[in-house]
């Protein structure tokens, strides 16, 4: 098997620096490409109430917070992955986490998705596998090793 690029779901979690930690051991021994993909969820205010433009208003200003705080997380992680050696770049979106990994994974011709196994806590984190973990592994083009 040949492994060129490799994606890695990302969101700071204790499970997703462990999943990222072995995409970069894996990228290193391969020579693959890293990418670190940061996905803001979507969040769909409810259009016929008197707050949605508000909702939607504080929504963007949230999602721009987002994503800067994203580029700042993501750029030191990079950056210690190309000390390793590891030729690594970075992706954020505001999509359905599910769905925005998916189309990630085929965008960048991915032939290896590393990720956590679940974000949740307490008696949600008894379960094996989240509900993302799940999804992606179901509908995924390309191997999916989940890190528990």
């Amino acid at each position: 098997m040949v492994i060129k690029n490799i994606l890695v779901p990302y969101e700071g979690s204790p499970l997703s620096k462990k999943a990222l930690d072995l995409a970069r051991d894996i990228a290193r021994n391969f020579t693959a490409d890293l990418t670190i993909l940061m996905v803001i969820p979507v969040y769909y205010p409810i259009n016929d109430s008197i707050f949605a433009g508000a909702a939607v208003t504080n929504y963007q200003d949230i999602v721009k917070t987002l994503k800067l705080q994203g580029e700042k997380e993501l750029e030191k992680v990079v950056e210690k992955c190309r000390e390793g050696g590891t030729k690594t770049s970075y992706k954020i979106v505001n999509d359905d986490v599910s769905n925005a990994i998916l189309k990630q994974a085929k965008k960048f011709k991915t032939d290896m998705i590393i990720m956590g196994s679940r974000r949740l806590t307490g008696i949600s984190s008894l379960k094996r596998l989240g509900s993302t973990a799940r999804h992606v592994s179901e509908h995924a083009e390309c191997p999916v090793t989940i890190v528990h």
